[in-house]
């Protein structure tokens, strides 16, 4: 029974692993990401037609330099569906912000 225990006490702790540097870039790519998919909201304010190339750049740069930058806590796969998914993430809130606003245009 005493060796259970011990063997419970030796198991590391999860939180010996947390970066906070590293949660702090991920967490912060992923708030930039969101943001930038609702570009098309604050061009329609500020006056401006809605485009897609500069939101596209930012936001594909930001997934790949936030991949570089968290290359080293996980691995290739975990990269690639980090990338993969911060890009359809911006897509998809761009899509719809995009939508919002030429239906806000039309009626």
């Amino acid at each position: 029974m005493a060796a259970r225990f011990r063997e419970k006490d030796m198991r590391p702790s999860p939180l010996e692993h947390l970066n906070l540097g590293n949660a702090l870039v991920f967490g912060f790519s992923w708030m930039l990401v969101m943001v930038i998919g609702l570009m098309p909201i604050f061009e329609t304010i500020i006056q401006r037609p809605p485009s897609i190339s500069m939101p596209a750049v930012i936001a594909f740069f930001t997934a790949v330099g936030s991949g570089v930058a968290l290359r080293r806590q996980y691995g290739w796969v975990g990269l690639v569906l980090h990338i993969f998914g911060q890009i359809l993430i911006w897509l998809s809130i761009f899509v719809m912000s995009l939508a919002a606003v030429l239906y806000a245009r039309a009626g």
